[in-house]
């Protein structure tokens, strides 16, 4: 059965993170996990049809978690995984371009210690092969 382009680029920003080195999940995992770990989280599919095929957009937000004091490594794990990303083509049954990333860091206090939450906003554009 074949993936919808939601699926197609979830998998693919969740490979690159793991061939990345690091620990991925795709929940937000227990407040004892070792930092710093990503959260491949929210996906939105906008999806056009034509006589041709079908193309349209994806927006996924990755979020990166690691302690308050290690704000370099942050984001450049943010960028590494933004970058590799870039040079994506295909992904599974289509074709696939990021058009933008965005990012913001801020501070997470949603536990005893905080936290840095590295957060980028990913906008790819598919087409169906």
């Amino acid at each position: 059965m074949e993936k919808s382009p939601e699926q197609e680029v979830f998998d693919v920003v969740y490979m690159k993170c793991q061939q990345l080195g690091y620990d991925v999940y795709d929940y937000l995992p227990p407040e004892q996990t070792a930092y710093p770990f990503v959260y491949v989280g929210e996906v939105f599919q906008q999806d056009r049809h034509t006589k041709s095929g079908l193309f349209g957009d994806v927006q996924v937000t990755v979020h990166v978690y690691n302690d308050y004091q290690k704000r370099r490594e942050t984001t450049t794990m943010r960028d590494r995984i933004k970058h590799e990303l870039y040079k994506v083509r295909n992904a599974g049954s289509i074709n696939l371009t990021l058009k933008r990333g965005t990012g913001q860091i801020f501070i997470d206090d949603s536990t005893t210690e905080p936290l840095l939450h590295g957060v980028l906003e990913l906008e790819f554009t598919f087409t169906r092969r």
